[in-house]
């Protein structure tokens, strides 16, 4: 995990294309809540985790006002 620490927070393409780069295969999970989902429209990845041969990307929504 900690060499992807640096890859939390930042939107989703930009870690999807570093995993494609490195030639990682990886999974995405998306977390969200029930309110205000027509705000939130930045994704996201809050959370890595390595499983087998590929990653994990559990990513969430933002609304423009938190980035």
């Amino acid at each position: 995990m900690k060499k992807y620490y640096e890859l939390l927070g930042l939107p989703l393409e930009e870690v999807k294309n570093y995993f494609d780069n490195k030639q990682i295969k990886y999974t995405t999970t998306i977390m969200q809540g029930k309110k205000d989902q027509d705000k939130l429209i930045y994704p996201r990845v809050i959370k890595i985790t390595e499983k087998d041969n590929s990653v994990e990307l559990f990513l969430t929504y933002f609304s423009g006002s938190l980035i």
